[in-house]
């Protein structure tokens, strides 16, 4: 016996998958046009979620905005998964989600180098005044000399040689150590931490 679908007829419809806490689903549609129809809701809370998706979405999106507890996942009807876009699920109720018939996915890798990339930043901000060194700029200061240079950067630090200590040492923090030990020479002392459940 072979399934074969009549020309004549209407092509099936694509499932619904929605993206609850956000807008922007310029990555999603185009890696989803083929299989499924991709709406957005950026939603804080299920009771701003649209009733078509509550009734319909077979797939769920989400970031960290939103939280799903049981009485959140129940007013789903059809839904069958949820992704979690980022490396945590503490944001759903996954015992929950299971006695339902929900499966809950995360993406552990999502961002590790952007997140390790910003703290380097943010350190490298600290110790080198980047920041309002970019601003004076910006408001026109015109830095005449290096005696003029270090009065616009009273407080900045020298890092080689200095300490980084890191708590836990997950993927971002993992890369962060290796950049930090390659390109700028600091030391660094970590901890890891472990939570008993």
């Amino acid at each position: 016996m072979s399934l074969h679908r009549s020309s004549n007829g209407p092509p099936p419809a694509k499932p619904l998958v929605a993206l609850l806490d956000g807008r922007d689903c310029t990555i999603e549609m185009p890696l989803l046009k083929d299989v499924a129809t991709v709406a957005f809701c950026d939603a804080s809370s299920t009771s701003e979620i649209h009733g078509k998706v509550l009734e319909e979405a077979v797939g769920a999106l989400m970031w960290h905005t939103i939280s799903l507890t049981r009485e959140d996942l129940q007013k789903f009807k059809s839904l069958k998964i949820i992704v979690r876009i980022g490396s945590g699920y503490d944001n759903i109720d996954i015992k929950a989600a299971g006695e339902l018939g929900i499966a809950v996915c995360n993406v552990p890798g999502f961002g590790v180098e952007e997140s390790a990339d910003t703290t380097l930043c943010h350190i490298l901000t600290l110790y080198r005044r980047t920041y309002w060194l970019a601003n004076s700029l910006q408001m026109g200061k015109r830095i005449n000399g290096p005696e003029h240079l270090k009065e616009v950067a009273n407080g900045s630090a020298r890092i080689r040689r200095d300490t980084l200590g890191i708590v836990g040492l997950g993927k971002p923090l993992m890369i962060l150590f290796k950049m930090t030990k390659l390109l700028i020479g600091l030391s660094i002392c970590r901890s890891l931490v472990h939570l008993s459940t």
